[in-house]
């Protein structure tokens, strides 16, 4: 793929900005993402029957603990016991992490607005950006604007070219839980220049805490109510087309287990089988549950409200074995030591992937926001016990 100059200018100077990983060398006694250890210290909010801890870098999610059906307090996510590997480990897989500015992948690191090219980082396949280049919102360093005993709200300043995009970009995303067992995320940015935003949660589930037997969550069970799927091609970039769910292993217009037809799934790109698609919710509407999830061994019971029109639901298929399960799931009866493939899964509420490439789904779906225009998101998780 050529790219213009004035594109690799632009990719140069965001890179000049901020260093990838491997740019440890000598920095003029700078302060780098990676030297202020302060950013790895939990902030813990709580509330009647939940608790989260989350930090600075990448306004991750560490912990997150609800009761099960006897009422054991379980760590239901994914994460690292040493906070420090969320930046340093090449197994990261966005644990708990906000990605952005455009979660999910562009076509060919490269988009159009009004009738500019604007190219950003390839770092998947060699084909594609995926959630927002080499340094995304992921790997940045938030600042703790607000805090209280329930809610910790984190900013984050992205200026014009950061990973290839246009406009200077201030975001607030605001955590909070209450005694109805909820976790709200509010996202709240406007841009002073027209850019795509499309931002997430990369929250990686285990809603039995790794006490089953069985080291997979095939036996977890979920209903999403989205009739129709985003096609992807073997790389898994959308080709443009929108097709039923109906008749394929990815109907969960009506609740399944996980399992039951995930060795069949095969839309997840070349070699690939299980879950990592995009569904599209029949009828959005953030005052009803579009998705519930829940373990039948601890009965803990996960549904999603979301003012989104998407999900992403990955069901951790490139999972090998090798990430540790947490020192909190350990101590609490967990019967696994690794995260195996199939172990965990992601739900990723956002709008249409790659909208920006694909504008005849429509323009509320290319996630453009307009200079001085407000760009906001609200999505709440809500925990019980299965009835």
């Amino acid at each position: 793929m050529k790219f213009a100059f004035a594109g690799l200018l632009t990719l140069a100077a965001s890179a000049l900005a901020f260093p990838t990983r491997g740019d440890h060398g000598s920095h003029g006694g700078q302060t780098l993402p990676w030297d202020d250890k302060s950013v790895y210290e939990k902030h813990t909010i709580k509330a009647k029957g939940i608790e989260a801890s989350f930090m600075e870098y990448g306004a991750v999610i560490t912990n997150l603990w609800v009761n099960d059906k006897h009422g054991v307090k379980r760590d239901i996510i994914l994460g690292w016991d040493d906070t420090t590997q969320y930046n340093v480990n090449p197994q990261h897989p966005y644990f708990g992490a906000l990605v952005g500015r455009y979660a999910n992948r562009i076509k060919n690191g490269t988009f159009e607005v009004d009738g500019t090219k604007y190219y950003t980082p390839i770092n998947e396949h060699g084909v594609d950006t995926l959630h927002g280049g080499l340094t995304g919102t992921d790997r940045r360093n938030w600042t703790i604007t607000d805090k209280g005993e329930d809610y910790v709200v984190f900013e984050m300043f992205s200026e014009a070219g950061d990973q290839g995009f246009p406009g200077n970009l201030l975001t607030k995303v605001k955590y909070s839980v209450n005694d109805n067992a909820q976790w709200t995320i509010e996202y709240d940015g406007t841009p002073d220049a027209d850019t795509p935003i499309l931002m997430s949660q990369h929250t990686y589930w285990r809603l039995d805490a790794f006490t089953s037997s069985d080291a997979t969550v095939k036996d977890h069970v979920m209903q999403i109510k989205a009739d129709k799927f985003i096609k992807c091609d073997e790389y898994e970039v959308p080709t443009g087309e929108i097709s039923t769910v109906k008749g394929t292993p990815l109907d969960f217009t009506e609740p399944k287990a996980i399992g039951k037809d995930l060795l069949k799934a095969q839309e997840c790109g070349t070699n690939c089988t299980g879950y990592d698609n995009a569904w599209v919710i029949t009828d959005p509407n953030p005052k009803e549950k579009t998705l519930v999830v829940y373990s039948p061994v601890t009965g803990i019971e996960l549904s999603i409200n979301t003012d989104q029109v998407a999900y992403q639901f990955y069901s951790c298929v490139t999972m090998d074995g090798t990430i540790p399960i947490k020192k909190t799931q350990l101590d609490n009866g967990a019967k696994h030591k690794m995260v195996e493939q199939y172990g965990c899964f992601v739900l990723e509420a956002e709008n249409y992937i790659d909208g920006i490439n694909n504008p005849q789904w429509g323009e509320q779906y290319t996630g453009l926001v307009k200079a001085g225009d407000k760009y906001t998101q609200k999505t709440t998780y809500t925990f019980g016990i299965h009835k």
